[in-house]
């Protein structure tokens, strides 16, 4: 029974270490987007340090049970298994994700580098008050192709429509310019959108809330707003 008992709680505990760097990451996500802590914590820290770490412990863990299950498939095969699947899930996204949130990265990104479209007092109050990281000079089209201005004064409707296609929460538009935020779903990284409408050309800014590298997601925002701009254009015969 006492041995019984010694298996059922080192299972236990080989469950906890394979599940750990599971759970460390969706803390330091949930901590990050309800802000316990900073980016800086969130990622840099408790996802770039300590999970990797724990990923090893996590597979030690699961192979000791991969040993264990050999012996026992029936109660422990699944087990097994499931724990191999999540130290490997994990694994492979911390792969995929990691040069995008190391070194500088693109964060400012405009289709007019030369005369960019610059935020209102709202959305630069609340830039101010997210902490946000200073104003730089944006990158434009020659390093973000898809950051493409609209070669037409477009509707501020038009403007807002795009904003929202491409996952911005409108906070205001007027006769020519329209503004968004957006908010990640696992961090909470914020990027700030801004359209302004001249006669005869419409340009688009997206700005991260801070500058640290989040891999092309800048370009991939304002690109996705240059689309919907350009869909709503009339098209030659």
């Amino acid at each position: 029974m006492a041995r019984r008992s010694q298996d059922l709680t080192g299972t236990a505990w080989l469950i906890a270490g394979a599940a750990s760097g599971g759970l460390t990451l969706f803390v330091a996500a949930l901590g990050t987007r309800a802000g316990l802590w900073d980016a800086g914590i969130g990622l840099d820290l408790l996802t770039f340090r300590v999970v990797p770490a724990l990923v090893v412990v996590g597979l030690i863990c699961a192979l000791v049970l991969a040993v264990r299950a050999a012996r026992r498939p029936k109660t422990l095969g699944v087990v097994a298994a499931l724990a191999l699947l999540a130290v490997g899930g994990v694994a492979a996204g911390l792969a995929l994700r990691w040069s995008d949130f190391q070194g500088t990265g693109v964060w400012d990104v405009t289709s007019d580098a030369g005369d960019p479209p610059g935020f209102s007092r709202l959305l630069a109050d609340r830039r101010t008050r997210g902490g946000a990281a200073a104003a730089s000079a944006p990158t434009g089209p020659d390093v973000c192709p898809g950051a493409a201005f609209a070669p037409t004064q477009v509707a501020p409707e038009t403007a807002a429509r795009a904003l929202e296609e491409a996952g911005f929460t409108v906070i205001g538009t007027a006769p020519f310019r329209a503004e968004g935020e957006r908010r990640g779903f696992w961090f909470g990284l914020g990027h700030d959108a801004v359209v302004r409408i001249r006669p005869g050309r419409t340009d688009v800014r997206v700005t991260a809330r801070t500058a640290r590298a989040q891999g092309d997601e800048a370009c991939r925002l304002a690109a996705a707003v240059a689309r919907g701009l350009a869909a709503d254009q009339p098209t030659g015969e």
